[in-house]
């Protein structure tokens, strides 16, 4: 089995439940592919990350296609391992730097979150916008800290790839889409939140001019 071949089946995978759903259908690929990264990949890290004890010494794309036994696809101990291969892009991995692994842990509540969420979507839930705003918010959060932390400690230059293809798409792009999308979604729950409020002052309004008159 090709090393990525799990990874393009649970893509897939999202990308057909979303498809059934009856509303939102980006909005619930993207929290079924977001708490999938969090519990499966990121909490792997978390619990397993002595696995990764160097950077990866291949590419990528050499990485995705490496033969491996079909039976890893289920060992969190695998999974964890593939760090190795972003170890190479932010060599805080190789190390196990505690800020790194702390967030991983963090990410297993934003991965429960996310099933949360979908659930409370589907069902139309009132609970769905604040839970939606505590959820994106720490996403948000932790990435903003993925990024400053080492801007604060200096170690920038140290840590990250001297690669600008590595560093833009790995590093910057892919850990910006954990920013980008959630902002956008406070904002929604944001507006839906204070429509809301706004309809039920209006109503009531218009019931004391009832009653008044």
């Amino acid at each position: 089995m090709l090393a990525g071949v799990p990874l393009v089946v649970l893509f897939v995978l999202c990308i057909i439940l979303a498809a059934f759903a009856r509303r939102e259908k980006a909005l619930i690929f993207w929290l079924l592919f977001s708490g999938i990264v969090h519990l499966l990949l990121e909490g792997s890290y978390g619990f397993f990350h002595r696995e990764v004890t160097a950077p990866a010494t291949v590419t990528f794309m050499e990485r995705f296609t490496q033969d491996v036994p079909m039976e890893r696809a289920l060992d969190f101990h695998w999974w964890a391992s593939l760090y190795s291969q972003y170890a190479k892009y932010d060599g805080r991995y190789s190390i196990s730097d505690p800020m790194v692994v702390f967030f991983c842990f963090t990410e297993l509540v934003e991965g429960v979150l996310c099933f949360l969420l979908i659930a409370l979507i589907l069902n139309n839930s009132k609970y769905r916008h604040p839970v939606q705003i505590v959820c994106c918010t720490a996403q948000a959060f932790g990435t903003v800290f993925y990024f400053i932390t080492p801007i604060l400690y200096n170690t920038w230059d140290t840590v990250m790839t001297k690669d600008p293809f590595e560093l833009w798409v790995y590093v910057i792009i892919l850990n910006g889409l954990w920013m980008v999308v959630p902002g956008a979604m406070i904002i929604q729950s944001f507006n839906a939140i204070s429509g809301a409020m706004g309809r039920q002052q209006a109503n009531n309004a218009n019931t004391k001019r009832q009653k008044s008159q």
